[in-house]
């Protein structure tokens, strides 16, 4: 898969992140894996998932897009490519 860097780091606070979402998402991923990606970089929200990485399509949730980084199940923001929930 690509090989890239997260960008940014979330320090204290983020904003813009999500609550915790729906246990339907959380189902739906677990159910359709996709080939995880290797970054570098700390898996956090607030960081940026490269242009060069694909989502993946959640249905019924416009507002997220999941992949898997180094290991973990994340979801990210389809607007600014941002992660906003890391399952762990």
């Amino acid at each position: 898969g690509p090989v890239g860097a997260l960008v940014g780091a979330a320090i204290g606070g983020s904003t813009g992140a999500a609550a915790t979402p729906d246990p339907s998402v959380q189902t739906y991923i677990v159910e359709n894996p996709r080939d995880p990606v290797f970054l570098e970089g700390e898996v956090v929200v607030g960081a940026g998932v490269p242009d060069t990485v694909t989502l993946y399509d959640i249905p019924d949730q416009p507002d997220y897009k999941y992949v898997t980084i180094n290991g973990q199940p994340v979801l990210v923001s389809p607007t600014d490519r941002k992660i906003v929930y890391v399952y762990r």
